[in-house]
């Protein structure tokens, strides 16, 4: 008895160490030593998470808090998987310190904790005694000092130029392409918690948190060059000028735009059937809590099939078939095209050839045409050509040839360059991936891609996937990227589809 006793314990003593390297060392450091600190100003704690298990993961929110603000990574965690966590804590009291904070991971019970120390002996002027709320209303202040963001190579320490930044505020974005200056003036930049994201051709994309206010002085952002990209680091010629600093209002819907949008999405679940709208009642809440009532129409479905009628109004096109100008913006449309060898199974690329010729038969001489292919590696097709120019755009649609495999992250990378170089201020501004599977680029993960079509939306590049395969995993990863691109995911199945996916959705993005 006691010897079973003794292989128990020691049975119960191997699970307990076999959780704690679970959990327990996933997060490190385990505890981040500030040490004594003088000058106190809210420095922020850097945290590395590995997924040890054999299971993707994901953070679960945590609550807002006055004295902690954790930046969780988004979205799921593969297993070996490393990622970057950061805390920053806030207070208004002298001396020791010693924060513990539980955090919960889809599929387990048990928290991995976040543990952080130290001694705070005097506090900077511009020390923080509460969290920002990145939900707070972003006040703007009159500054003493101008904040300047510098961005270096972190490995050479060289301050760089010819960068793409976002700034993504609690009301606004702003920003900045192709700097000419080695530091970027924020001038009109308020108060507020933002996220950082600084892109350079040969670097890898980098995000931060920064909290900016009056005494902001300078922003030092270092990113790291991607070792296997296939771009040439450019340098790019100092002006005495400023830096535009493009200021973006995040939109907001009016009803009638809401309106609109249930109809569409009523006219596609239903484009089969007649559609009847009757006048209904709509309730709207209202700022002071009072309840309102607006007339809008009600879709509603009817069972009887009608003969099929053209679904493209004349007035859509003029006389030569092109796109009418009155009715649509100009387009910058970038294709971005799979040609790696499971595309030539089912006719897959037949299809997009049939769907891609289609489109460019309505395109104008204002519109832009550029196509870019990936396989064994990414490669410029066509650069931005006139829509016009459909003898030269149709050649290059007819050559494309599948093969290989599917780095598709580099040539994501790559269109969305393309996107913003012949960028239309007014127009449609859309890159249109066709795919059938998942990108097996080694040094890009989901996240970056995501935060690519993310970054890209927020200055007006949608991306759309044109999705052909079956796989579940492919199209999951389809369907996020479009959503982070504020683009559409669809799929082409068949000649009849093929016909008329891409012109409706240029149609669809260019419409006045």
């Amino acid at each position: 008895m006691l010897l079973q006793l003794v292989h128990r314990s020691k049975w119960f003593l191997l699970v307990m160490l076999l959780s704690q390297t679970a959990f327990g060392q996933q997060l490190l450091p385990h505890t981040y030593n500030y040490g004594k600190v003088k000058l106190w100003n809210n420095p922020k704690a850097e945290f590395t998470f590995t997924n040890n298990s054999d299971q993707r993961v994901l953070f679960l929110p945590i609550p807002y808090q006055r004295n902690l603000y954790i930046h969780l990574p988004e979205g799921y965690i593969q297993p070996g998987e490393s990622v970057d966590i950061e805390a920053i804590y806030y207070t208004e009291d002298e001396g020791n310190f010693s924060v513990q904070q539980p955090l919960y991971l889809s599929g387990w019970s048990e928290p991995v904790y976040l543990s952080m120390k130290g001694k705070i002996l005097t506090f900077h002027p511009d020390a923080h005694i509460a969290c920002p709320n990145m939900g707070q209303e972003q006040k703007e202040e009159a500054s003493s000092q101008i904040a300047e963001i510098v961005v270096k190579d972190k490995a050479t320490g060289e301050i760089l130029n010819g960068v793409d930044i976002l700034l993504v505020g609690p009301q606004k974005n702003f920003f900045v392409e192709r700097t000419r200056k080695k530091s970027i003036p924020l001038k009109k930049i308020g108060t507020g918690l933002y996220q950082v994201d600084v892109s350079k051709p040969g670097y890898i994309t980098k995000q931060e948190l920064v909290y900016i206010n009056k005494n902001t002085q300078q922003i030092i952002v270092e990113i790291e060059r991607n070792p296997n990209d296939f771009d040439v680091i450019e340098t790019v010629p100092e002006t005495n000028s400023d830096d535009q600093i493009v200021e973006i209002e995040k939109p907001k819907e009016s009803d009638q735009d809401a309106i609109e949008r249930l109809r569409k999405q009523m006219d596609e679940r239903f484009k089969e059937r007649k559609i009847i709208e009757k006048d209904v009642m709509v309730i709207k809440e209202t700022s002071d809590s009072t309840i309102t009532e607006e007339p809008v129409p009600e879709i509603t479905q009817i069972d009887t099939l009608v003969p099929e009628v053209d679904k493209t109004p004349k007035e859509d096109f003029s006389e030569s078939g092109e796109l009418n100008p009155e009715k649509y913006a100009s387009n910058n449309v970038v294709f971005l095209i799979d040609e790696s060898s499971s595309m030539m199974l089912k006719g897959k690329m037949d299809l997009l050839k049939i769907s891609m010729k289609k489109a460019v038969s309505a395109l104008r001489e204002e519109d832009r045409v550029t196509i870019i292919v990936y396989s064994k590696h990414a490669e410029v097709r066509l650069a931005s050509t006139p829509g016009n120019r459909k003898d030269i755009i149709n050649a290059v649609i007819d050559s494309l040839t599948p093969g290989g495999r599917s780095y598709g992250a580099e040539g994501l990378a790559m269109s969305y360059r393309f996107a913003k170089q012949n960028f239309i201020a007014s127009g449609n501004n859309q890159l249109i991936l066709a795919t059938d599977g998942l990108f097996n680029s080694p040094d890009y993960t989901d996240r970056d891609m995501y935060s690519m079509a993310q970054t890209h939306a927020a200055v007006g590049i949608k991306t759309t996937v044109v999705g052909f395969g079956k796989n579940k995993e492919a199209i999951s990863f389809m369907l996020q990227l479009s959503e982070n691109g504020n683009g559409r995911f669809i799929t082409i199945k068949s000649q009849a589809e093929a016909e008329d996916a891409l012109l409706s959705e240029i149609m669809q993005n260019a419409l006045r």
